[in-house]
């Protein structure tokens, strides 16, 4: 500051700087934060659309679906025509109108008012059942692939994973006195490229499994590499940034 009035630039309001310097209000708010790399895409798995409903429901909903055509089939065989002939007929009759029920494409006209009482019941049932596997299966292909790798620090701390931070960022402190993570495990870099890199590495691959920065150069990197990464965990507030001096009338009256 002997060369300097004034410093104008995204500086961090901190304790420790005001003991050298004075600040005007912050004129931006700011804080700590990671940015990790999202899930695996659950979309590349081939058994993705048996996800939406747990194997106790998927069992009961195929038990339902044979008993439903057996009872349709005990109470029209005796007099239903379509529900007649060879063994092997009438099993392939009872499965294939309980399952045609779910298109709405039975073609069989039943003739007893049980029969239809029952096919009610067991249409709105499979309303119901088509509507719920419909909406978890969209929630699944969208937002499930945005979920974060690592959603807790003490995860990151505990597995001791690198992290990496901004070169000569007062982030490094904050890391190793806050959230007391190893000084071994911590990466400086200095560009969103290389944040990327360290990223997709890894932390087995000498790469990182986080990132933390402050708030607004998160969003700068986000805004480039959104398909890749997302924040998470939670958010350590900052006082911000200020415009530094050493001369009091001159922070007067820029705050002015």
């Amino acid at each position: 500051m002997q060369a300097f009035d004034a410093v104008v630039g995204d500086t961090t309001i901190i304790a420790n700087r005001t003991l050298y310097v004075d600040f005007t209000l912050p004129y931006s708010d700011s804080g700590v934060t990671m940015v990790v790399k999202m899930k695996a895409d659950q979309q590349k798995n081939i058994w993705i659309f048996l996800k939406p409903l747990s194997w106790d429901l998927w069992l009961t909903t195929g038990v339902a679906f044979i008993v439903t055509g057996l009872i349709i089939w005990v109470l029209e065989h005796r007099t239903n025509t379509e529900f007649r002939g060879p063994p092997d007929q009438q099993l392939g009759t009872i499965f294939w109108f309980s399952f045609s029920t779910l298109v709405f494409a039975q073609r069989e006209r039943l003739m007893n008012n049980w029969s239809r009482f029952v096919l009610i019941i067991w249409i709105f049932v499979v309303l119901i059942l088509t509507q719920s596997y419909t909406a978890s299966l969209a929630s699944l292909l969208t937002v499930q692939q945005f979920q974060p790798a690592v959603v807790d620090v003490s995860e990151l701390i505990r597995n001791g994973y690198a992290v990496g931070y901004q070169k000569n960022s007062y982030v490094e402190n904050f890391l190793l006195t806050e959230l007391n993570f190893n000084k071994s495990n911590l990466r400086h870099y200095s560009s969103p490229q290389e944040y990327d890199e360290a990223l997709s590495k890894g932390s087995k691959n000498g790469g990182v499994d986080a990132i933390f920065d402050e708030i607004p150069y998160i969003k700068v990197f986000l805004a480039k590499y959104c398909y890749k990464y997302v924040m998470a965990g939670p958010t350590y507030k900052s006082d911000g940034f200020g415009i530094v001096s050493s001369f009091l009338p001159l922070l007067f009256q820029i705050t002015s």
